[in-house]
């Protein structure tokens, strides 16, 4: 639903992100994708009006690691440890994907985000401009990165510099709504000379560099055993390690490690979830992250091993496991998992085309969620964040704003037919089971 002015009127709460604001009976205006204007009383007139009087207004949240097309593999290789879920289950499906199976997945994922309250995300996959045609269509931001490795094949490598080369060209046509980066699976999936030659790619074209660091305790050890040194300890070495590099996971990371990812200004996508799903049997440590300066934002990880893309669980399961694990329910407050589900996600990607707030000047991303429920009640100020957090579910979720423009308005999509998308998706499933 495309309009160049959107009032959100007498929203009952705006949760700013901005401080720690939250204003109470303000409306907010919207001109050209951007929020022009937030006051008690706002006289313009604009060409769509969204009565919020029962509704609470909060900036989209953002999904810092998933893999959009895998949404295809949810429910088909649960219960299992992730060496044999990848090597066994995963891995050998993947090799039957066509780029069309992985446009139809991405889809779905993009469909279930957006009703998840989800206004930008960060993808790692191969046929990347599937994912990026997927975001263009459901209206959502997204930073896709080709995913690659190589291991220590020169062929493989060539190819994959080749591809990364290539997807970085014919993304540009999407942006800046739609940003390319580079994705290295794994240190132990990627060469040295790949991961500094995406290193490169990346300073020289301003992009930012995803990859998967220290998720299990045995992916570790057998680095080590072979280099001699930890993952992080590795990739500082060879001068991998820089501000733009988010890093998915980092359970297994000793204290020096996290040292390391502080001074270098590396971000990091914490996976709760898929973490406790695949039974990695650690946790992110968290407290030693906030000591060392480290940016902590949320990811979902795949609809494989989460098996859902929602937000507002992985917010509500960040701040259990670590009171749980820590022993101190004061670790992770209601307010702080917000911060990660939203400013912390802007800041994870260098703020290239979200802020994670509701300001003046910002990119107007907003979600609409709606108060009248039961689960948001009893309602006061001071009970808001902690709804948000503990209580709130995608059933909440009334309208998304994207850049300016309601992509789910009443819970419906605005671009597309749901019913169609169902059907290519549940096409395509049987489709790359049966060959």
């Amino acid at each position: 639903m495309v309009t160049h002015s959107i009032k959100l009127d007498n929203c009952r709460f705006i949760i700013t992100q901005d401080n720690g604001k939250i204003l109470k009976n303000h409306s907010i205006l919207i001109e050209d994708g951007r929020i022009s204007q937030i006051s008690e009383k706002i006289d313009v007139e604009a060409e769509y009006v969204l009565d919020c009087e029962d509704k609470i207004c909060m900036p989209g949240l953002i999904n810092t690691h998933t893999h959009a097309a895998m949404s295809l593999f949810r429910g088909y290789a649960d219960d299992l440890p992730l060496e044999t879920w990848l090597k066994d289950k995963i891995w050998p499906l993947e090799r039957k994907l066509t780029p069309e199976q992985c446009y139809v997945g991405a889809l779905l994922s993009c469909i279930e985000m957006i009703k998840n309250g989800v206004t930008l995300f960060l993808d790692m996959y191969f046929n990347p401009m599937m994912t990026v045609k997927a975001a263009a269509e459901t209206g959502l931001k997204a930073i896709v990165s080709i995913g690659v490795f190589d291991f220590n094949d020169s062929y493989l490598r060539d190819k994959m510099i080749n591809e990364i080369n290539t997807f970085l060209h014919e993304v540009r046509l999407y942006e800046p709504k739609i940003i390319g980066a580079i994705g290295p699976h794994a240190p132990y999936t990627c060469s040295n000379e790949l991961l500094m030659k995406c290193k490169d790619i990346a300073e020289k074209d301003k992009r930012l560099v995803h990859i998967h660091l220290a998720e299990t305790m045995e992916e570790q050890a057998v680095f080590e055993e072979k280099y001699g040194k930890r993952e992080i300890e590795y990739l500082n070495d060879i001068g991998f390690l820089s501000s733009n590099v988010i890093a998915a996971h980092c359970v297994w990371v000793s204290k020096r490690e996290i040292r390391l990812l502080g001074e270098n200004n590396v971000k990091i996508s914490h996976c709760p979830i898929s973490n406790m799903k695949l039974a990695v049997g650690g946790v992110l440590p968290l407290r030693e992250c906030l000591a060392n300066n480290v940016i902590v934002s949320l990811g979902t990880d795949s609809a494989a091993s989460n098996n859902s893309l929602n937000m507002f669980e992985v917010m509500k399961f960040c701040a259990l496991i670590h009171k749980h694990s820590s022993f101190d329910p004061s670790l992770t407050s209601a307010k702080l998992v917000l911060d990660f589900g939203t400013v912390n996600g802007a800041l994870a990607t260098n703020k290239i085309n979200s802020l994670g707030k509701i300001v003046e000047n910002a990119p107007a991303d907003i979600i609409v969620l709606n108060s009248f429920a039961p689960n948001m009640h009893p309602l006061s100020e001071n009970t808001l964040i902690s709804h948000i957090v503990y209580s709130n579910s995608p059933h909440n979720v009334l309208h998304v704003i994207i850049d300016g423009e309601i992509v789910l308005f009443n819970g419906a999509l605005t671009r597309l037919d749901e019913r169609e998308i169902y059907e290519k998706v549940e096409k395509a499933y049987f489709d790359l089971l049966s060959n």
